[in-house]
């Protein structure tokens, strides 16, 4: 406060005292007002001021959400090149998989080799036959006895029998898990309880250093009776505002509840626009997805993809910026006289941004995912054939009359 500018923030009264603006365009537009109206346009434009400037902050944040989406799109066609590097390193014309199958497909190759050593007109099956099948065929009824020890109908009915017992175990054991369910239920509660202080520890850290507030209210009956519906108040500085948010860590969670509990939660907590916290994507339904907005009162925001990903406070971030332009726009379109179609534009080009973040994140998760199941998947095929090449070869070598190489 100066000698010349007195303010009062109890009063919310500002006085300027031997005040001068050197203006041009200023006062241009106050000696073009009536004289009568000269007081009110000169408030007027105090107003409009003031709030262009809180506005101007709010667009600094969304300059700083676009260079994120630029740096995750670029780390994106970064991760992108290395996945398409390695399934050519892999599955390519020369790549390891293609010289393990030549090497021991191919027309010279091994398994061609060996199969000749012991299917051919020569081959060890076709002298193991003739020595033990004998000509009468006796032999053969003897291997089929199902009731002789170690034929093999006699195994493969030993087998049979014990993939029943087998089967009528697990069903057992799935009976069991079904009693265990009522125990798991009743974690689910508990697991909700630590998600909520993650999202404590976010809205701290998010309005440190800032002229905003936040309140833990999960366990403050609100404005409703004996309610407790929403989790969190955050309070803006600027305008006083109240922002209610709702921390969520439940499965199956429809669009029609969200709605509700969420009405019912700005109403409890006497709030100008609400912020529904999903930890996990797969939590809501798909048309929901990390952003969405619903009828202009409150925001649904997920904090990862599923429950194997760490939950991105820089998600909730969003959500926080978003619920903070809603709420200053309220504010200043229900008294003031302003350019309401910059201000639609703007909204329109976050609301895309947004929509593309949504995106990204969610090519991003898939595509980690991918990379993840493509990697298994590689060594899962070579491992695969490399043994199984090498148990046709060993099965093949147990013959006491195998040929010398």
């Amino acid at each position: 406060m100066t000698d010349t500018i007195n303010i009062d923030t109890e009063t919310g009264t500002v006085r300027f005292e031997d005040f001068t603006v050197a203006d041009n365009e200023l006062a241009t537009f106050l000696a073009e007002q009536e004289e009568d109206a000269l007081e009110d346009a000169a408030r007027h434009v105090v107003r409009i001021g003031a709030a262009t400037l809180s506005l101007a902050e709010t667009s600094k944040e969304v300059e700083h959400v676009k260079r994120e989406f630029d740096q995750m799109r670029a780390d994106f066609d970064e991760e992108l090149d290395t996945v398409k590097d390695e399934l050519d390193r892999r599955f390519g014309d020369d790549g390891e998989v293609s010289a393990i199958l030549d090497r021991h497909l191919g027309s010279e190759g091994r398994l061609a080799r060996e199969l000749d050593d012991v299917f051919g007109d020569n081959g060890r099956l076709a002298r193991r036959l003739d020595e033990e099948l004998g000509e009468d065929g006796e032999r053969i009824q003897t291997a089929l006895d199902p009731d002789r020890d170690g034929t093999p109908t006699n195994r493969l009915r030993e087998t049979i029998r014990s993939e029943i017992r087998e089967l009528a175990t697990q069903l057992e054991r799935e009976d069991a898990k079904e009693e265990g369910r009522d125990e798991v239920r009743e974690r689910t509660t508990e697991k909700g309880y630590i998600f909520e202080d993650q999202v404590d520890e976010f809205l701290t850290d998010l309005v440190y250093g800032s002229s905003h507030s936040v309140e833990r209210t999960s366990e403050t009956v609100g404005e409703l009776t004996d309610s407790k519906v929403g989790d969190f108040v955050l309070t803006l500085g600027t305008t006083e505002q109240r922002i209610v948010v709702e921390a969520k860590s439940e499965q199956n969670y429809t669009q029609p509840k969200i709605k509700s509990e969420m009405r019912e939660a700005i109403e409890n907590r006497d709030a100008d626009y609400g912020i529904f916290v999903s930890e996990c994507e797969s939590y809501v339904p798909n048309k929901v997805g990390y952003l969405r907005e619903f009828d202009g009162e409150f925001l649904s925001v997920a904090l990862c993809a599923d429950e194997d990903d760490e939950v991105d406070p820089r998600l909730l971030h969003v959500g926080f910026n978003w619920a903070e332009m809603r709420a200053i726009q309220t504010h200043v379109e229900a008294g003031d006289d302003i350019d309401a179609e910059f201000v639609r534009t703007q909204v329109e080009e976050v609301e895309d941004s947004v929509r593309k973040f949504s995106n990204i994140k969610r090519e991003c998760s898939n595509l980690k995912q991918s990379a993840n199941s493509i990697e298994e998947s590689l060594d899962s095929i070579q491992g695969e054939v490399t043994t199984r090449l090498n148990n046709i070869v060993g099965e093949m070598s147990k013959s006491d009359s195998a040929p010398d190489k």
